[in-house]
This record gives structure tokens, sequence and C-alpha cells, in this order.
């Protein structure tokens, strides 16, 4: 739920130490971390199914280098071919995480729409992340599923573009209005998505 007062004693603590004098609250939430990590299960079934079908590879290239070794035939294909498989089935393994990541993650984030800024507030201590309303291009709602929805902010990083993706939001219309709304300057470009 957003809001000042629905965030935990921690979270408003958070808040108001990260608020400039005179800075006024225009939206603030605690992604929800069910949400959060729902919207990572996609990328959990990709890491599935890469280490799904990269085991038996890996496994019958390790066996098949280890034989070529012990029998001293030549092993650079299958050692080639076991490079590859092995941490295909890591980088799988480590994918199907996605969902505990984020959902630990939205536990520990604040969002904070100011007149100003847009500001992700970590509760652990970790260094929070401003993004001055100048700095904003563009906003994009993702998805919107019982309530709750993800935005991808364009914003300018280092000379470059970056996205920075906010996932699990309640009210994510009155979210992504705020950060429209935010630069005032510079007029922010609704992305539509693609069918």
């Amino acid at each position: 739920m957003s809001g000042f007062q629905a965030l935990s004693e921690t979270g408003r603590r958070a808040v108001v130490k990260a608020l400039a004098p005179a800075e006024p609250i225009i939206f603030v939430t605690s992604p929800d971390a069910m949400e959060a990590a729902r919207a990572a299960f996609p990328t959990a079934g990709a890491g599935a199914l890469l280490a799904l079908l990269g085991t038996p590879i890996a496994w019958i290239s390790v066996d098949a280098t280890v034989g070529a070794i012990r029998y001293g035939s030549s092993a650079i294909a299958p050692l080639l071919l076991a490079c590859l498989a092995v941490p295909a089935c890591l980088m799988g393994i480590f994918l199907m995480l996605a969902p505990y990541a984020a959902h630990r993650r939205a536990r520990d984030t604040v969002v904070l729409v100011t007149d100003r800024r847009l500001v992700t507030i970590s509760l652990s201590g970790r260094p929070s992340t401003a993004l001055p309303a100048s700095a904003i291009l563009g906003v994009e709602r993702k998805k919107v599923e019982r309530g709750y929805g993800t935005l991808e902010i364009r914003h300018e990083a280092m000379g470059d573009t970056a996205e920075t993706t906010l996932a699990g939001i309640d009210d994510v219309l009155e979210a992504e209005t705020a950060i429209r709304r935010l630069s005032h300057e510079r007029p922010v470009t609704l992305i539509t998505p693609v069918n």
C-alpha cells in the first residue's frame, strides 16, 4: 500500500532522512515483495530451461574429456564443449534464484518521488539512488496485474542512457503520473509498449 503511513517505521525514518529541507513527498511506497518475485518468474523459467538443457551436455562433455585424458586421445573438442556447457548450467542455476533476489530487494526498498527527484532508498544501509528530474527521459508501465505493476524509467547516466526497473509497485498508475509530473521543465515522454 502506498503512502507514508503505510511504510514500516524503518521505512518512514529512511524517507525522512533522505528528504532535503522543504522537499515535499509526491509519492512514496514500498514495493510488494511477492509481486516483485512474481515479475521475476520468467527469468527463473529461462534459467531452469538453460540448466535443464545444459546439464546433459555438460555431463557428457565432462565424461568425454575425462575419458580422453585417461586413454590418451585428443581432449580438445570435449574440453571446449565442457567449457561452454558447465558455465551455462551454472548461469541457469543463478537465474533460477531471480525471484528470491527480487523478493529480497523489494523488502529492502522504498521508492520516493518528490518535486525534485526520484529516490530509491535501501533500508539495509546500501547507498540510495537519486535521479534528478532533469535526468529522467521517459517512463514506461510494463504490466499491471492485481493492482501492482512494473515501471521502467529511462534516464541519463554518465553521458549515456540507462533504465531503472521498479517492480511490485502498488498503485502503479499514480506512481507513473508522479514520475511524469516530476519533470515539469523537461516533459517526460510516455513510451507506449509495442504489441
